[in-house]
């Protein structure tokens, strides 16, 4: 029999959300930048990156073209994608590269308030209970909406989001946390329903999320998976544990959802094989230690515990190797703390309807907390591993996640106890309070440091060039680079082009140079994934191609393929060239591990979307 289909209305509180959410994005709408912020202008200089590979036909961009004083690198080998998609999705509309990062921005703090108030709603709807499943009316749903909109509210609010945006500028770890929420919601559904018609299509939601996730940020594979590896350990054990419907069934149901969670994660894994594989096997071309040493060392950046409940806010760096006279704020903020006090206050008291979830969330709080600290120093040099996370306090991405739902799941039985003791219908007031509250605690916050004039040159290659000259440390290099550096021969023509007003030509940059042997370079281009140009050779000689010499390259002599070798000192391309007159392109291509990544996400993707139609049909005709 077909299910009816239930006709779509419009959800007030969800509605109220995101309404409230647009407040906390309101100096996107000025017409200048935050380039000042940490990460300002790489969030800028990445999309622009990002966008000459994509409209030079890579769909899957790994070169960003105006690196290392434009021998460029594979940025996109090693950053996590989908940030810069949905920002892509932005500039192809034409809105300009800096507002479409905004708009980035705004999509991820959209995100994060819908999928935190849809997980905190389905939470306090369905969680397991020792005993028969409950009646849900419509009163719970009233009341969990309550729950979910302040959920939603501490989230967007929480001070270390709105750090990311208007201090740190981080874009991915703006799109992971607001991705964050759907991946827990998506296994909760998985678990709580595999035996329900439909599994199939909730096994696919589950995987889809997942490799999503791994899509936002590195740092997810490293630290988001524990957690939610955790959390669904946590949940499997709840549904066999309290869940008395399936009384007499409890091992079947369990290894059923053991086995389903366990292939959706697995399924998320080969779906985002195209990014992880070429990462895991490419990446350590890649000089490590220009990420973990120095500003980068992780033994610099651990949080003192009375950050945690500092209302210090600043717009410095993580720079007190030994202290907490940080020159950026770590708080948790008010509110959460408050709320996060009230749980285990209703721990004590025993109001909760069920303790399971709030125990649970507050334990990975303690241990979340207690990784920041240079307590855990002992754990992170064990771990040799845990390096590649930089910063500990990066793990503040996970508590304002597990602080905000537990907030929200305390607001439940504090308005159901308010409600209980009056006939009006107080708990709408007491939440409208509250998340005002949460509003104003956090209003201070909602302002990036300076804003500056979007220039055309903030958009291009120029920005790229003036921030390695001011930072020359910063420069990244490959493991055949044998000389490190802070100029190269193209130097030059950037800096000729920052002091122009005219738009950045990109050809004038001089990608060949004559090594050996008699010629002159009669042409040069420069595209996100092609570069080139023209050569006459009066004798044979050898010509340098100016770019880091790096998996993928194909390098043809007038339209025929040959092979290069390194350049010493700086690790770029080299090639033989007769005499006459020569045209030289090379492209950024496949290599057997990227061919192999795509080929596993592809052939998963296929699965998935025969297994979701399986999934869809089996449901409805149940």
């Amino acid at each position: 029999m077909w299910t009816k289909i239930r006709r779509w209305r419009p959800d007030p509180y969800l509605s109220l959300l995101l309404a409230l959410t647009l407040f906390a994005l309101t100096p996107l709408l000025s017409p200048g930048y935050f380039y000042g912020a940490h990460d300002g202008r790489h969030s800028v200089f990445f999309v622009a990156m990002f966008d000459e590979a994509i409209r030079d036909g890579a769909l899957w961009p790994v070169w960003a073209m105006h690196h290392n004083q434009g021998y460029g690198y594979p940025t996109f080998l090693i950053q996590a994608p989908l940030a810069f998609y949905v920002a892509e999705g932005f500039a192809l509309l034409g809105v300009g590269i800096t507002a479409a990062v905004k708009g980035a921005w705004a999509t991820a703090f959209l995100l994060s308030a819908w999928g935190m108030y849809a997980l905190v709603r389905r939470w306090v709807l369905t969680w397991p209970q020792r005993g028969a499943a409950f009646v849900v009316t419509a009163e719970d749903e009233r009341r969990a909406s309550q729950a979910g909109l302040i959920a939603g509210l501490l989230y967007v609010y929480a001070p270390y989001h709105l750090l990311d945006i208007y201090v740190r500028a981080a874009l991915a770890e703006t799109m992971l946390i607001g991705w964050l929420p759907w991946v827990f919601l998506a296994f909760d559904r998985l678990i709580g329903g595999v035996l329900r018609p439909g599994w199939q299509a909730r096994l696919v939601v589950a995987a889809l999320a997942y490799a999503a996730l791994i899509f936002t940020h590195a740092f997810a594979i490293m630290a988001v998976t524990p957690l939610l590896m955790a959390f669904i350990l946590f949940r499997l054990w709840v549904q066999w544990r309290y869940d008395g419907v399936f009384a007499g069934r409890q091992w079947r149901m369990l290894i059923g959802q053991t086995v389903v969670a366990a292939a959706a994660g697995a399924a998320g894994v080969l779906l985002a094989a195209i990014f992880v594989l070429p990462l895991l096997m490419e990446g350590p071309l890649l000089s490590q230690e220009d990420w973990v040493r120095d500003t980068y060392a992780y033994s610099r950046h651990f949080v003192h515990w009375g950050q945690f409940l500092s209302p210090f806010w600043g717009f410095g760096y993580s720079d007190d190797p030994v202290g907490a006279n940080d020159g950026m704020g770590f708080q948790l903020g008010v509110m959460l703390a408050i709320l996060a006090v009230a749980a285990l206050y209703l721990l004590l008291v025993r109001m909760w309807r069920t303790r399971s979830l709030p125990i649970f969330l507050l334990a990975a709080t303690a241990v979340l907390l207690y990784l920041m600290t240079p307590d855990a120093h002992w754990l992170w040099r064990a771990v040799a591993l845990l390096e590649v996370l930089q910063f500990p306090w990066r793990l503040l991405t996970l508590v304002i996640f597990v602080l905000s739902a537990l907030g929200g799941l305390t607001m439940h039985p504090l308005l159901d106890a308010t409600q209980r003791r009056s006939p009006m219908r107080l708990d709408e007031a007491g939440s409208l309070v509250v998340a005002m509250a949460v509003l104003l605690a956090s209003a201070p916050y909602i302002r990036p440091a300076s804003l500056e004039a979007v220039a055309p040159w903030r958009e291009d290659g120029r920005a790229v060039f003036q921030f390695e000259r001011q930072h020359p440390d910063m420069l990244g290099y490959t493991t055949l680079v044998q000389e490190r550096f802070t100029e190269s021969p193209l130097t030059a023509q950037y800096a000729a082009a920052l002091e122009q007003d005219a738009p950045f030509d990109r050809d004038q940059l001089a990608r060949l140079g004559i090594l050996a042997g008699e010629g002159v370079v009669t042409r040069n281009y420069s595209r996100g994934h092609h570069f080139g140009g023209a050569v006459t050779m009066q004798t044979p000689g050898v010509v340098q191609i100016r770019l880091f010499a790096f998996p993928g390259w194909q390098v043809r002599l007038n339209g025929e393929l040959v092979d290069y070798r390194v350049s010493p000192p700086h690790g770029v391309m080299e090639i033989d060239v007769p005499v006459g007159e020569h045209r030289i392109d090379v492209a950024m291509g496949a290599t057997p591990v990227r061919t192999a990544g795509a080929i596993i996400s592809g052939l998963t993707l296929l699965t998935m979307v025969g297994l979701f139609y399986v999934g869809v049909r089996s449901a409805a005709f149940s």
